[in-house]
């Protein structure tokens, strides 16, 4: 967490901010736990364990939705379905 979400001051990897005074330890560790999370997931898919990948990706979006984790999420799920399809003889969309 670069910024303050309250009011936007950088926080200089304070957990506390410096301009409004919220206290922002919770929400940075939440933050890094989801981030923690998304890159077990990479770590996953790297293995070739993309049910493994969807699982820790909906913990760490339950804990910090990221766009970049939500981009990841989205498409793992979009290659498990398309997996599935191809499976049961379905044909894939082009």
């Amino acid at each position: 967490m670069h910024r303050c979400p309250l009011c936007r001051a950088t926080l200089n990897g304070a957990e506390t901010c410096r301009r409004c005074r919220a206290e922002l330890g919770t929400a940075q560790r939440a933050e890094r736990d989801g981030q923690a999370l998304a890159d077990a997931a990479m770590h996953c898919l790297a293995l070739g364990d993309a049910d493994a990948a969807k699982q820790l990706l909906r913990r760490a979006v339950v804990l910090h939705a990221a766009p970049e984790t939500l981009a990841l999420r989205q498409i793992v799920a979009s290659s498990l379905r398309q997996f599935s399809d191809a499976e049961a003889g379905e044909p894939r969309d082009a």
